[in-house]
């Protein structure tokens, strides 16, 4: 029996925390859904989505009132129902760029002392995320819907709000099965990431902000950051430099 349990019990505790940590560097479990684990092991899903979000960027800029004759309908059905918008002004900001500011800026902050490599992957992938958005936007400048609730600068196509609430959210997962090593807060992760990013999605059709199609593209140039990072954070790179810190265990890594 150890002369001082609690410092056994210290010691035990930080090490736990390190073996939670070190999971940050091997992607997500098998325990995730199957469909999740696809999109991101896969290579023909992220094609899919260049040539599906290239494709949606050249019609809005050469030809938008091809995407407007389904655009528009589908607008006018979101925009129509109900006649309360609170919740929207809400949830909306669940993706605005503050949000996204700040939240990396407190994740490089937290990561830094732990996993410097971890701390600049997530501050790269809030500063691609905004920058994504402002180029594309510059560069497609496809006019926004008429008379929206809200304030909007530039032009409608991407919508940053979407592409901020999946590279935000789509942490989430990952950071609560690092935290608790259990599959059912992972699982929990993935529901909340759904929710947010339909409910901001919906949200900015319903103010008017953005068209359908915005949206949809969105959600694709998010989710292809969030595999940019992913890759990064599972790069011999990150994990070679996180261990030189002394703050991972080498038989995970």
């Amino acid at each position: 029996m150890p002369r001082n349990p609690s410092k056994a019990v210290a010691r035990e505790v930080e090490s736990s925390r390190v073996r939670r940590f070190d999971q940050v560097h091997v992607g997500l479990p098998d325990a995730a859904p199957w469909f999740v684990r696809v999109v991101l092991r896969s290579r023909p899903f992220l094609i899919v989505t260049f040539v599906t979000t290239t494709v949606l960027a050249i019609i809005a800029a050469r030809n938008p009132d091809w995407l407007l004759r389904v655009d528009q309908p589908v607008s006018d059905w979101i925009r129509g129902v109900g006649g309360d918008l609170s919740f929207a002004r809400v949830v909306t900001q669940l993706g605005s760029p503050a949000l996204a500011i700040g939240v990396g800026l407190i994740a490089v902050v937290v990561m830094w002392g732990r996993c410097r490599a971890s701390a600049l992957t997530l501050g790269a992938l809030v500063a691609a995320a905004l920058t994504t958005d402002l180029a594309i936007k510059l560069v497609v400048d496809r006019t926004r819907p008429p008379n929206p609730a809200v304030s909007t600068q530039l032009g409608s196509f991407p919508s940053g709000h979407v592409i901020h609430a999946v590279v935000i959210f789509g942490l989430v997962p990952l950071l609560l099965w690092m935290v608790t090593d259990r599959s059912l807060f992972l699982r929990l992760g993935f529901v909340a990431f759904a929710f947010v990013v339909i409910s901001v999605a919906v949200s900015r059709v319903r103010l008017g902000a953005h068209w359908p199609s915005d949206v949809v593209a969105s959600f694709f140039i998010g989710v292809s950051l969030l595999l940019g990072a992913e890759n990064l954070l599972t790069s011999a790179w990150a994990t070679e430099h996180c261990s030189s810190l002394g703050h991972h265990s080498s038989d995970l890594l």
